[in-house]
């Protein structure tokens, strides 16, 4: 029969540098699923929608109180219009004055009611940007 020679048992360079290149590999593929699992974990998409809902249930908060506040500006138009018209009906005239003071009356109403809307909507807009809802 003929002898085997069996390799020298032993450390060579290259055994080490595949035992180097065996752990590089392994450490830098436990990095990438921790670093991943991080990035995963902070990319939730049911965390993504419930932020993005509070958010837009604000905005939509916001955008009603801007139309009830373009409502308000709006009364405001009609109750400066009449003023002047009652106005002009004076001057015209010069001896309408009873819509003079029927107008005077309607006004001062109308801003007495007006600073408790104004109030009410600073008090909802307070509340929208303290992140609360309406």
């Amino acid at each position: 029969m003929p002898e085997v020679k069996l390799p020298e048992a032993g450390i060579t360079f290259d055994s080490i540098l595949y035992v180097i290149a065996l752990v590089v590999a392994v450490s830098g593929v436990l990095v990438a699923l921790v670093k991943g699992w991080e990035a995963w974990k902070k990319i939730s998409v049911r965390d993504r929608v419930a932020k993005l809902e509070g958010r837009m249930s604000k905005v939509e908060a916001r955008l009603q109180l801007g139309d009830k506040r373009f409502d308000l500006q709006s009364d405001d138009m009609g109750h400066l219009l009449n003023s002047q018209m009652a106005l002009m009906l004076h001057f015209v005239s010069g001896n309408d004055h009873d819509k003079l003071r029927e107008q005077i009356t309607a006004l001062s109403d109308y801003m007495a009611q007006r600073a408790t809307k104004a109030a009410q909507y600073a008090a909802e807009h307070e509340q929208i940007q303290n992140g609360g809802n309406t």
